[in-house]
């Protein structure tokens, strides 16, 4: 069956419905979900006001004082005793509350996007960040970063199995099911793959995903899942 990118609008696809029908990033909205209820515990602790003028106006971080300060409450509850900085661990662990499905690669990935100085922590200047990068409302840094998650070898380019990987990560998170064009995962990254890959050198560079996504918004689409409900 060959692609073409009209397939692919968001419109016309039901995989998976959680991740399609709603604009939030996870990594935005990962915390406050279920904070309150993983046991965590209450902190009083604050940022000082040079911290949040460092993160405000040296790291282009989009959000208020009070907002910070509120991110740093939740983030500290989910650390361990005497620790400073998230590690991947407990990030997945927090990822897998959310979902109904297994989180753990999804989270994974997300994590090595957050984790700027590869040390396999997140602090909370990283974890700051990469919200602001994944949530971000300009296109150009919001796609830089879904070819991040893309691009897991960090070789500069996204190859088939890389997106493949992705695609199940986020398939095995929601539980989702294929639209009926698609016999497996594998046959649905092929064609969404070669739509992206204009120059057929088996391949996709980042500018070929730039301009691909604004054809193919199902790429960015898929990344921006919604948690289960709360029941």
């Amino acid at each position: 069956m060959a692609a073409s990118s009209d397939m692919f609008c968001s419109k016309d696809l039901d995989l998976p419905e959680l991740c399609l029908r709603s604009p939030k990033f996870i990594s935005t909205v990962y915390i406050r979900h279920k904070s309150s209820k993983m046991g965590a515990k209450i902190s009083s602790k604050k940022l000082q006001p040079k911290t949040i003028n460092e993160l405000q106006h040296h790291i282009d971080v989009d959000f208020t004082k009070d907002e910070i300060q509120d991110w740093y409450k939740d983030f500290e509850k989910h650390l361990g005793q005497g620790e400073t900085a998230l590690s991947r661990t407990a990030f997945i662990k927090v990822y897998n509350s959310l979902f109904d499905g297994d989180a753990s690669t999804f989270a994974g990935q997300v994590f090595r996007t957050f984790d700027v100085d590869n040390n396999n922590m997140v602090d909370f200047k990283e974890f700051i960040l990469g919200l602001c990068m994944s949530g971000s409302t300009d296109p150009s840094v919001k796609l830089k970063w879904a070819f991040s998650m893309y691009d897991i070898d960090q070789n500069g380019y996204i190859s088939q199995d890389e997106m493949n990987h992705i695609l199940n990560a986020v398939c095995k998170m929601t539980n989702c099911r294929l639209p009926e064009e698609f016999t497996s995962i594998e046959n649905m990254t092929k064609n969404i793959f070669n739509v992206l890959d204009k120059n057929s050198d088996n391949q996709i560079s980042l500018e070929e995903f730039i301009e691909g996504a604004e054809k193919v918004q199902f790429v960015i689409d898929i990344l921006q899942c919604d948690p289960a409900p709360d029941t």
